[in-house]
């Protein structure tokens, strides 16, 4: 990887990172408080601090080290839309982080009834799962061409 495309993948990181964490000092300072739960709502949520925010944290530090080291690899099989869109990852691992070790619990504040309580965060790593199927869906797909075509040249060459 580059100086260029770790410079974009950075401010890619850092970008969403001050984004989710802006929204959530904004909706902590502001008080905002989810008062019906039935409708799609943006505003605190109240959250109960878990016992295992330990645990949580590591986890949040092993993956961070999983993926720094994936998109800073120098393989060159690896693309940089596979960064990018693992930088998203890290970007919401980052911000949960943040809250884990801020406030002992992670800021939600976006209700989807019936559903559950997330943040921006949480959409960023739904995005990159998201990502990383289109991504893994066109190497195949395309992959599967590859084959077609290298059959196609050896009946040709057969009949020959």
């Amino acid at each position: 990887m580059n100086k260029k495309q770790k410079k974009k993948v950075i401010i890619i990181i850092t970008i969403l990172v001050i984004v989710d964490q802006i929204i959530k000092i904004f909706a902590l300072f502001s008080d905002l408080k989810i008062e019906n739960m039935d409708k799609l709502s943006f505003g605190i949520l109240s959250t109960e601090k878990t016992e295992n925010n330990i645990s949580y944290i590591l986890i949040a530090i092993i993956a961070i080290g999983v993926i720094v080291r994936y998109i800073k690899s120098s393989n060159s099989y690896i693309k940089m839309n596979s960064r990018v869109v693992l930088s998203i990852a890290l970007a919401g691992i980052i911000s949960n982080l943040i809250d884990r070790i801020w406030k002992g619990q992670v800021i939600n504040y976006i209700n989807i009834p019936g559903f559950t309580q997330i943040n921006l965060s949480y959409i960023y790593i739904i995005i990159t799962w998201i990502g990383m199927a289109v991504i893994l869906t066109k190497y195949t797909a395309n992959r599967i061409e590859e084959k077609k075509a290298k059959k196609s040249v050896t009946k040709k060459k057969n009949k020959e």
